[in-house]
């Protein structure tokens, strides 16, 4: 390193550390550049081979692939061991010592390859500050910056981080054919920490390259090329971890001492929960070898992999994170996807992003209903605008929803994906249950491209408050908000009841006549006269809003007399009105269901609109707005038909308790 160059140690992991165990992480990761490297039409396979103990190299057989990163983790080590030189995380310690006590030993590999696939493409000398398109750079040269197109399913130039992730010794070697040239190519990385090796500091950043005469400030890695003799390296590299690659294009990378946790069980569970789908579409297939055996997970076995997570030496309810990962809950989801492939035939619905509930309110369900009721499965397309910042024009973009009446799940299940990535952990917005849902986005159209930018490095869940998201596109929150909902609105819709009063239903237990407005005849109450009215005390003549009540919702506006400033901020909040214990009441019931997981309402599922004022949910019955002129008007609507009470405060005065005489309750 140059004096002046920053000390900088690599972060990308944490990236990474809170959306997935290790298994699923690679298999995510490495699957998904795989199939964004995808040969025109062709069937992307993917092979992750261990390295057992047939296999495993002898230590001096290895030394030419770690030789020259040894004296640097030995550095590392006995930087930690000398006085003063301790602290630092305890995990992290101990990682590295024992990624120095691995290089004493013969080295365990896994192989990650894959076929059918462009190879890196690009010009491997390159090295400006942005090569679009040139993925050998974007693999070797760059982080946290992606020359991938828009429709790839990556898009934040960490993904390969997980290959060093993924290694005791944090590092990777890699070889490459591309499918524009028939020269092979060998580079590999290590990412370690910023350190001294005899009173000379390093970078974190260590390649494995060719050789080199240029001075460490000229320097730039190139990769091993074939050299046309008997004792080619990169041949013998191909023999000594028995690669597959020969003249096919594609990319096989090295992972020397993979983690414990790697496993061919661990791996297999994470291809069916993460890429179900692109299997079942015929467009990936994997393999997964081991000193005993070879397992094929294609569209014909699929059902056999997940047969045989059951059978696995690991506990199937320790092993399942989530309810809807379990063998059962697959196996289902499966069932649905493979039908849902086969479907030409949708209902559809067009509607405005802000009018979503009310079209599917509109729907004529009765159909549709009684298809449902009798466990027949069913399809939707649901069409939108997505519209691009500065774009001359909205686009029309479309998704997909299918369903399937669970009468065994007490909560739903619903999967997302996007072109052939499944997003884990975006859970929908309109909470159902009893039943399963499928929704289907493709990437290469507007709306995969606007949920590509609400995803995070990790590609786990939509964002709707991303910052990419809020850069690039207008009204990207409603649109997020809408994939994730619109099942919810469905199935809500396919078992609502009907709403008519049941007079006599009780009749048989509480006899009483009915009145001729449907109810039992009132009695008189004793007492000088009727009480006070039902319901929540008018707002006082000094309040800034005014709440009027819609069907199932209200409408807040400035008062006529005494109206809020532009441009002041005030939080709101909702909760169902209570029968007893008043407003501190009604919204500790709110709480105690959210804690419960069970909220009486999410505000992202409701229909807001709003003139004259911007509006940001903070909580799932609660949001900021800002009030941009004295016509300002917000309206909320989708409630249940029980009351609410609308609590409004001045930002700042969030902590005031709800029933005291400051701000406006309606």
């Amino acid at each position: 390193m140059s004096p002046s160059q920053i000390n900088q140690d690599p972060v990308q992991g944490e990236f990474f550390t809170a959306a997935a165990d290790l298994p699923e992480r690679l298999v995510r990761e490495s699957i998904q550049n795989s199939l964004d490297a995808r040969r025109g039409e062709e069937m992307v396979e993917v092979r992750f081979a261990f390295g057992g103990a047939a296999h495993t190299l002898p230590k001096g057989a290895a030394r030419p692939y770690v030789e020259g990163l040894e004296r640097h983790l030995t550095a590392l080590a006995d930087a930690r061991t000398a006085p003063g030189g301790g602290g630092g995380d305890e995990k992290e310690e101990e990682a590295l010592f024992r990624a120095w006590e691995l290089l004493e030993g013969p080295l365990k590999y896994l192989v990650v390859e894959d076929f059918g696939t462009t190879g890196l493409i690009g010009d491997p000398a390159a090295n400006g500050e942005m090569e679009s398109g040139n993925d050998f750079w974007g693999f070797f040269r760059s982080v946290g910056i992606s020359p991938k197109p828009e429709d790839a399913a990556g898009s934040w130039g960490l993904g390969r981080w997980v290959f060093p992730d993924a290694s005791g010794l944090n590092a990777y070697i890699g070889l490459t054919r591309s499918y524009e040239e028939e020269t092979k190519l060998l580079m590999g990385l290590a990412m370690l920490k910023t350190h001294h090796v005899n009173d000379q500091k390093y970078p974190p950043y260590g390649f494995f390259a060719a050789p080199s005469d240029d001075s460490d400030e000229n320097w730039l890695p190139m990769p091993v090329l074939p050299n046309g003799t008997g004792s080619d390296f990169i041949e013998r590299f191909e023999s000594d971890f028995y690669l597959r690659r020969g003249d096919e294009p594609g990319l096989s990378i090295v992972v020397p001492h993979p983690h414990e946790d790697l496993t061919p069980q661990a791996l297999e569970r994470a291809v069916v929960t993460q890429y179900f789908l692109p299997i079942l579409r015929g467009d990936l297939r994997v393999l997964i070898t081991s000193s005993d055996r070879e397992a094929v997970i294609d569209r014909s076995t699929l059902a056999g992999a997940v047969h045989r997570m059951r059978g696995g030496s690991d506990d199937e309810s320790a092993r399942a994170q989530r309810d809807d990962e379990t063998v059962e809950a697959l196996s289902k989801a499966i069932r649905l996807a493979r039908w849902a492939g086969d479907q030409e035939d949708h209902t559809e619905l067009s509607f405005p992003v802000s009018k979503l509930r009310e079209t599917v309110d509109a729907l004529e369900v009765e159909e549709l209903r009684r298809r449902f009721e009798a466990n027949e499965r069913l399809a939707f397309r649901l069409t939108m605008d997505v519209n691009r910042r500065k774009a001359a024009r909205s686009e029309r973009a479309s998704f997909r929803v299918y369903l399937e009446r669970a009468d065994e799940l007490t909560s739903g299940h619903s999967y997302f994906v996007r072109g052939h990535l499944r997003i884990p952990m975006a859970a929908s917005t309109g909470r159902f249950r009893q039943a399963r849902a499928l929704i289907v986005v493709d990437g290469d159209t507007e709306l995969g491209h606007l949920l590509r930018d609400a995803e995070g490095p990790a590609h786990a869940t939509w964002d709707p408050h991303a910052q990419r998201l809020k850069d690039r596109w207008s009204g990207g929150y409603s649109r997020v908000q809408a994939v994730r909902g619109a099942a919810g609105l469905l199935l809500r819709r396919l078992t609502q009841q009907s709403q008519e009063p049941q007079i006599d239903a009780l009749a048989d237990l509480f006899p009483a006549d009915p009145d001729p407005r449907g109810g039992p005849t009132p009695r008189p109450k004793p007492g000088p006269g009727p009480g006070p009215p039902d319901g929540p005390p008018p707002l006082p003549d000094r309040s800034k809003f005014r709440v009027s009540g819609l069907a199932r919702g209200f409408v807040l506006r400035g008062s006529a007399a005494n109206p809020p400033e532009p441009d002041s901020s005030w939080n709101l909040r909702v909760a169902y009105d209570v029968l007893r214990g008043g407003t501190s009441r009604a919204f500790r019931q709110f709480d105690s269901g959210l804690r419960q997981g069970c909220p009486d309402f999410s505000l992202e599922a409701l229909v807001i609109d709003s003139n004259e004022c911007s509006y940001e949910i903070t909580a799932e019955n609660s949001l900021r707005f800002v009030v941009r002129s004295n016509a300002f008007q917000l309206s909320v609507t989708g409630f249940d038909h029980r009351d609410v009470i609308v609590d409004v405060r001045e930002a700042g005065d969030s902590d005031v308790a709800p029933d005291d005489s400051n701000g406006a309750i309606g």
